[in-house]
């Protein structure tokens, strides 16, 4: 059956997509250490995981206006719930951004690599993703972002700290960044992994929203540090009249009140939360030490992985670690997952076995 005939012109222009879930070979994940997709091997706060239980019983019935998650989550940041738009995860979030603002001639300027939902949302939009290289440190080159903005330019995109790098831009680069991009350019601020940074510069740009008078969109997530990738649930904070524009979306009353029910409580469990963070952490600090002692270039990460250059392709040494029942990323550089330390400890006696 040949469908290229029914396909928009966008999705038959759009490559094919680069994002980790989509590409690489067929892995059968449950018979191997999975340190491939960012997930958290600490899983969800109990309290959650309690609640997604008790909540099952009201999954027959629909709750379109989230009311309850949203003035939670509005109330955490100082925000009104009119600020505030969950999705079913930040992807759907993105898909949000790109069908609400994005047309044919649109550009959407970013660096790569970097999180590869927001090169799709571009593409099925009919938009073109303007593409920067991340600069030597493998961060963000804002600099070279804002020499690429044009009169065709719709959206500009910061994912801070940046997946798959792992590095990030300081609170005073970004704001400065975004103090220059013309005021008919909205400004996209990925988060997701915002929570597991220690550095003190590497702050959210939350505030920015009330304080600069420019179209700003902070995209958050839970599928990271509240280790609920599967339950699907992530949020934007904005302007009201960019999320009241995104709320036309058919997205933006897909969440299931299991995952709205799920993330109050989780973000009612700080402690957990705190308990996670300091075990990632403590994994990232000793998978660094290692991969170093190893001959390995580390880049400083902010996030729950680690990105690196082993001196060995990307995909070979990926292919070699599946063999020794590990999952693991590949993009210009080695990306590896925080697990918990004994599936970190696992990871570095392969990588011994493999450099050695």
């Amino acid at each position: 059956m040949n469908i290229n005939g029914l396909k928009t012109k966008a999705m038959q222009r759009k490559p094919a997509s680069k994002r980790a879930s989509q590409t690489g070979k067929k892995l059968d994940l449950s018979k191997m250490v999975r340190m491939n997709f960012n997930e958290n091997s600490y899983g969800m706060s109990p309290k959650a995981l309690e609640v997604i239980k008790e909540s099952a019983v009201m999954g027959n019935r629909y709750d379109f206006n989230a009311t309850e998650i949203k003035d939670v989550i509005a109330k955490k940041h100082g925000f009104d719930s009119s600020n505030v738009l969950i999705g079913a995860g930040s992807s759907a979030l993105i898909d949000m951004l790109g069908v609400t603002f994005l047309e044919d001639g649109d550009e959407v300027v970013l660096c790569m690599p970097t999180f590869a939902a927001f090169v799709d949302m571009a593409y099925v939009n009919g938009a073109t993703p303007k593409v920067v290289p991340v600069n030597e440190n493998q961060e963000f080159d804002l600099d070279a972002m804002l020499e690429a903005i044009d009169e065709k330019t719709k959206m500009v995109v910061v994912v801070n700290p940046n997946n798959p790098t792992s590095t990030y831009r300081s609170a005073k680069d970004i704001e400065e960044f975004i103090k220059k991009v013309p005021e008919n350019v909205m400004i996209v601020i990925d988060e997701a992994y915002l929570e597991y940074a220690t550095a003190p510069d590497c702050k959210s740009m939350i505030h920015l929203v009330k304080e600069m008078d420019k179209p700003i969109v902070i995209l958050k997530t839970f599928s990271k540090i509240y280790g609920m990738a599967g339950v699907r649930m992530g949020y934007a904070i904005a302007d009201s009249e960019i999320i009241a524009s995104m709320s036309g979306c058919p997205a933006a009353w897909n969440v299931s009140i299991m995952a709205q029910k799920a993330a109050i409580a989780a973000l009612n469990d700080q402690d957990f939360i705190e308990y996670v963070k300091e075990n990632i952490v403590k994994g990232r600090e000793y998978i660094t030490k290692e991969l170093e002692q190893l001959g390995c270039k580390v880049f400083s990460s902010q996030t729950s992985f680690v990105y690196f250059d082993a001196h060995r392709d990307p995909a070979e040494l990926m292919d070699e670690m599946a063999k020794e029942n590990i999952a693991m990323g590949a993009s210009e550089y080695s990306r590896i997952s925080i697990g918990t330390m004994e599936e970190n400890q696992l990871f570095i006696e392969a990588m011994k076995k493999i450099l050695g």
